[in-house]
């Protein structure tokens, strides 16, 4: 099986259970009942959008695949390592904090994923991306990340 199945299975049964643990957020106590469901069903309808759209190109590619190619079994390591890039992530938020904790995380999914040889991309994109999440967050909408 092509490993972007593989990946877009993964996301997709994650990405649905997010969407029903959005639906089951409390309604708002004043204003509009569905406010708080609002952001987190659109994140979670475009990952599952994203992770379907992935299985199709899978498939796509999978087709091609047969004709002469074998599929790369490496695609278990990348799986893994995001796992374990995630509950490593879920474990040290708290206790380091947003600026400390995501960009280390997001270094470790790009090192992952791209290599050691786009090192200066990988850094420059988990800093600029964690620091501009942080800003609009607390600066911008003056809500406090952990």
């Amino acid at each position: 099986m092509n490993g972007d199945i593989i990946v877009g299975i993964f996301s997709a049964v994650f990405s649905a259970a997010y969407v029903v643990a959005a639906w089951l957020l409390p309604d708002a106590a004043i204003g509009n009942p569905m406010a708080p469901k609002y952001f987190p069903l659109m994140v979670g309808l475009l990952a599952l959008a994203f992770s379907l759209a992935l299985i199709v190109r899978g498939a796509k590619k999978g087709c091609a695949a047969k004709k002469g190619r074998a599929p790369d079994p490496g695609h278990w390591v990348l799986i893994g390592g995001l796992i374990a890039c995630c509950l490593a992530y879920a474990a040290i938020l708290d206790n380091l904090g947003f600026l400390i904790s995501t960009p280390l995380f997001l270094g470790a999914m790009l090192f992952l994923v791209n290599g050691v040889k786009g090192w200066k991309a990988n850094v420059a994109t988990a800093l600029c991306f964690s620091f501009g999440v942080w800003y609009i967050f607390e600066k911008i909408f003056q809500i406090t990340l952990p």
